[in-house]
C-alpha cells in the first residue's frame, strides 16, 4: 500500500489562471444581468422585458415649415430584463456549484493503487480540471454573447430617431442618437468576439475530452507498463 499525505484542493491540479477566466466569466454576467435589469421597464404586462426611452414621436407641417416637435416614451424589446435575468443569475448560481461540485469530485478521488501510476493519474486529474474549467467557461461564454448581442440590437433600435421632414409622402430618414447607438455598436461587435472565444473554448474542451479518454484507458489497461 501507498499513502500520499499531500493534501488535495479544487485548486490542486491546475495553474491558477486557469480558474480566473471561469470566475471572471461569471462575475461579468452576473453583472451585465444586474445592469440589464436595473435599466429595464415593464411592458403592458407587467413584465420587466423592455428597454424605454424619450424619443422623437411625431411632429406637424404649417406652411411648409416643420412645427410642434413631439416627443414620447418609446419601448423596445425583448430586453433581458428582470424577467430573464433573475432565472438566469439563478442558472449561473448553479452552474458554479455544480463546477464547484466536480473539482471537489476530481481532487478527493483516490488515488491508484500502483505509485507507479501516479504521473499518470495526476495527468489525468489536471486534464478532468482544465476541461471543467473550458467547458464551463465556454457556456458561460455563450451566454454572455447571447446576452450583449440581443441587447446591443435592442439599445440600437431604440437610440435611432426619425428626421422631421416636410413632405409626408414620402418616409422619413433616420437619424443615430448618441452616445446610446454608438455604445450598441460596440457592445455587438465585442458579443461577436466573446462568442468566437466560446466557440474556441468548446472546441479545446472536446479536444481534453478525447484526450481524457486515452489517458483513462491507458490507466485501467492491466497490461500497462510503468514509465521510465
Amino acid at each position: 500500500m501507498v499513502a500520499e499525505l499531500e493534501p488535495r484542493g479544487v485548486t490542486t491540479f491546475a495553474r491558477e489562471r486557469v480558474f480566473v477566466l471561469p470566475l471572471t466569466a461569471a462575475i461579468m454576467l452576473v453583472l451585465g444581468l444586474l445592469l440589464a435589469g436595473i435599466y429595464s421597464a415593464t411592458d403592458e404586462h407587467g413584465l420587466h422585458r423592455v428597454f424605454q426611452r424619450r424619443s422623437l414621436s411625431g411632429w406637424a407641417v404649417e406652411n411648409g415649415q416643420v412645427s410642434d416637435v413631439q416627443y414620447n416614451i418609446s419601448s423596445s424589446g425583448p430586453f433581458p430584463g428582470w424577467y430573464y435575468g433573475v432565472p438566469m443569475i439563478i442558472g449561473t448560481a448553479l452552474m458554479i456549484c455544480v463546477v464547484y461540485w466536480s473539482l471537489r469530485r476530481i481532487a478527493a478521488a483516490p488515488r491508484p493503487p500502483s505509485a507507479d501510476l501516479f504521473d499518470l493519474d495526476r495527468s489525468l486529474r489536471s486534464l478532468a480540471t482544465t476541461f471543467v474549467m473550458a467547458a464551463s467557461s465556454s457556456a458561460l461564454a455563450f451566454q454572455i454573447a447571447g446576452l450583449g448581442i440581443i441587447t446591443g440590437i435592442v439599445l440600437r433600435s431604440s437610440h435611432t430617431d426619425p428626421v422631421p421632414t416636410i413632405d409626408s409622402s414620402l418616409p422619413p430618414g433616420t437619424i443615430p442618437v448618441e452616445p446610446g447607438h454608438s455604445l450598441a455598436l460596440t457592445l455587438i461587435l465585442v458579443s461577436i468576439l466573446v462568442g468566437i472565444a466560446a466557440v474556441v473554448l468548446l472546441v479545446k474542451a472536446v479536444t481534453i475530452s478525447t484526450n481524457l479518454q486515452s489517458l483513462a484507458r491507458t490507466i485501467s489497461n492491466p497490461n500497462h507498463e510503468p514509465a521510465r
